[in-house]
């Protein structure tokens, strides 16, 4: 179960507002609605990457594969389908370093590197996989992302309030001025979808393994804002 918090708020704006679109000349009334809701998130997208260096390049891809073959390996333990699983393609680079004696930049090593998205679908596995994915040998998270997978359901059920939430508004206020409304004019949705919880980029490499800890992940704001201008019955 999340737990959620639905909060309908609404901002009354003056009739002078200016609105990225065209306001009438007529006698008109903007208002805005807006209603959001809290949600706990309910999947992560983490981005692992692998990385090994040797003056033999085969060597150096064969221990990137394995490591991969050992990631997929994990993630299908904790039921991660394929379709949740990107791979790209091997980056190799040739590494060098500076010789004091001839003053060269000369060969050292082969870098091989691959990168690997990671859709987990239970957050409360989050911390176990994270520390069965630095033990088959990832070297860095690039970034961890929280969402909720059905963002769009609530987007559209706080759309249908925040349209109610501005028609009250309008209401009330022209009852309040002694005026009568009359036609919608304009109706313009912000662009505001759900925010998802991202965290940084995290080195692995501490003594090879990644510490066992709970992780107390925030609540993702989904919310919906309208702008709507009626006319004024004169």
């Amino acid at each position: 179960m999340f737990k959620k918090l639905l909060a309908v708020t609404s901002l009354l704006l003056s009739s002078s507002f200016n609105y990225a679109y065209a306001e009438p000349t007529s006698p008109h009334l903007s208002v805005t609605g807006y209603a959001e809701q809290l949600v706990q998130p309910d999947q992560v997208v983490l981005n692992v990457s692998i990385s090994h260096s040797d003056k033999n390049i085969n060597i150096a891809k064969d221990e990137v594969d394995n490591v991969i073959a050992r990631v997929i390996k994990v993630a299908n333990t904790f039921n991660v389908s394929k379709n949740n699983i990107d791979a790209s393609q091997l980056n190799i680079y040739r590494q060098h370093e500076y010789n004091q004696v001839t003053q060269k930049q000369e060969f050292s090593t082969f870098q091989v590197t691959r990168n690997v998205d990671i859709k987990l679908t239970d957050v409360n596995k989050y911390a176990l996989f994270l520390q069965e994915l630095v033990e088959a040998g990832i070297n860095e998270i690039g970034y961890t992302q929280f969402s909720y997978s059905k963002a769009e359901e609530v987007q559209d059920k706080l759309k249908k309030l925040a349209i109610k939430d501005a028609k009250f508004e309008a209401k009330e206020l022209a009852s309040a001025f002694d005026a009568k409304l009359d036609r919608v004019y304009s109706v313009n949705f912000a662009n505001a979808p759900s925010m998802p919880t991202p965290y940084g980029r995290q080195s692995m490499i501490e003594s090879g393994r990644a510490h066992k800890q709970a992780y107390n992940v925030s609540d993702i704001v989904i919310s919906s804002e309208v702008f709507v201008t009626y006319l004024i019955k004169q």
